[in-house]
């Protein structure tokens, strides 16, 4: 990686709002901003090891579920904070795993940033929900003033 910022989607575009973090990923890579590199539908978790480790800022943007969700709304997460948000994963490891596999093999960002739109429908199909695809723009203005505060 050559930039200051990595933003990385996760998800899966074939199982409806499961694909928001690659939408997102893909609006900020179409804006092309200066210093940032973009990785989306990243199914190996050692792809997103070797693509952070050490990476100044890492940028992550899943969709989550759990009790008390409501489509759409988008939350912030780091390192450290109290509550760690419920990720959907169609895959093996999710973020959570992912970044404890991380920590052991020292492979991290120096700063992670994990952003997360709350997710109503993840059955089989293509195409975002209403609520999850009216949340793309701003989940794409959160991931882009996160890395314009990075120097």
């Amino acid at each position: 990686m050559t930039g200051s910022a990595l933003v990385i989607g996760i998800g899966n575009d074939f199982r409806s709002d499961d694909g928001v973090g690659i939408a997102v990923a893909a609006e900020v890579a179409s804006r092309r901003p200066p210093g940032v590199e973009v990785l989306s539908a990243v199914s190996d978790p050692g792809q997103i090891l070797d693509a952070w480790a050490d990476v100044p800022l890492v940028v992550v943007v899943d969709a989550a579920s759990g009790p008390d969700v409501v489509a759409g709304r988008i939350r912030h997460w780091i390192p450290g904070d109290d509550h760690q948000p419920m990720m959907v994963s169609s895959h093996s490891l999710g973020l959570p795993e992912i970044y404890a596999l991380g920590q052991a093999l020292g492979r991290l960002p120096r700063r992670l940033v994990v952003l997360t739109v709350e997710i109503q429908d993840i059955s089989h199909g293509v195409g975002l929900s209403p609520p999850v695809a009216d949340a793309v723009p701003a989940a794409v203005e959160a991931v882009l003033a996160e890395v314009g505060r990075q120097p």
